[in-house]
């Protein structure tokens, strides 16, 4: 007899050691197997499946989110509004312009702004102003000249703190306090403002109509924009004493650009220039103001430029 795994005397292969898969056996293993396999592969497909539709719809819910924005931050009703359409004077006239309830005094300590101002205008009683305000912690040049010299006119907020003290206060009857923030262009516009109590606002970003804080993390408002001649013509004051522009946020007196000049008269302007701007911007802008026949005669020791309006200049 021949050793195992050696051919036998008639050349054929010697029969094979261990079990032997017939075809029913064969058939019982990869059954057995599939079996095993087959949960794992259900899982992986509907695991696949889960994921491919939860992306589909983060992706349908951001770009939902998007448009939601969007539209939040348009106000179809006011949009391509003229800047002194009736119906659009009337609505800030009724809605916006808010009277004071006379229920806290008046802070009117004399700024030295004021006190320029009071000089340039020749002590004069009773005269017209509008303030824009979009700093926090800003103090407001106008108090003194309503206390002591009978002054009136809008003083406008962006930040809503600042704004329900002022509508508190004791101002003149006929003053007004708004919040709300002036428009960088000729079309009234509603935006989403952010803001943190320790943290003024800082930029303007997002196109010319989006106040943000360094943080967006907390609470958003939705505010209006409004164009300076709008407001001019709500309170029925196109000629001023006094138009004081303390915001750092509207970038290169554009709020300055949507002025029809020849039609609105401004005796004493201020505005707080940046001082990040360059000499040739800061050249352009005073040039800007000469050819309106102002000419600047003050910066104050808060950073603010005073120009007065001098017809003698030449155009």
């Amino acid at each position: 007899m021949a050793p195992a795994g050696t051919p036998s005397s008639n050349g054929g292969l010697p029969p094979p050691v261990g079990p032997v898969l017939t075809g029913t056996s064969f058939v019982s293993y990869k059954r057995t197997w599939w079996r095993r396999v087959a949960p794992c592969l259900a899982f992986l497909a509907a695991f696949s499946t889960a994921m491919v539709l939860l992306l589909i719809w983060s992706e349908a819910v951001a770009l939902r989110r998007q448009a939601f924005d969007a539209n939040m931050t348009r106000d179809y009703v006011l949009d391509s509004i003229s800047m002194d359409n009736p119906q659009l004077i009337t609505y800030i006239r009724e809605v916006h312009l808010k009277r004071t309830t006379r229920q806290d005094p008046l802070n009117a300590n004399q700024t030295s702004e004021e006190k320029y101002v009071a000089t340039l205008s020749q002590g004069k009683t009773e005269g017209v102003y509008v303030e824009y305000i979009s700093r926090m912690g800003a103090i407001s040049s106008t108090s003194w000249l309503e206390s002591n010299m009978s002054w009136r006119g809008v003083v406008i907020f962006t930040e809503p703190k600042s704004f329900f003290e002022a509508q508190r206060s004791t101002r003149h009857p006929r003053s007004r306090v708004m919040h709300a923030c002036l428009s960088t262009d000729t079309e009234t516009k509603e935006i989403k403002y952010h803001q943190e109590s320790e943290v003024q606002v800082t930029k303007l970003c997002d196109g010319p109509n989006s106040l943000v804080s360094s943080d967006d993390g907390f609470p958003t408002t939705r505010l209006k924009c409004f164009p300076l001649y709008s407001v001019l013509l709500a309170y029925n004051a196109t000629t001023l004493d006094y138009l004081s522009l303390d915001s750092p946020d509207a970038p290169d007196g554009q709020v300055l650009d949507t002025i029809p000049w020849d039609v609105v008269r401004i005796s004493i302007l201020s505005i707080r220039w940046s001082p990040h701007h360059s000499e040739a911007e800061t050249k352009s802008f005073i040039d800007k103001m000469t050819s309106r026949r102002y000419k600047l005669v003050h910066t104050t020791d808060t950073g603010k430029s005073i120009f007065l309006y001098n017809t003698l200049l030449k155009i």
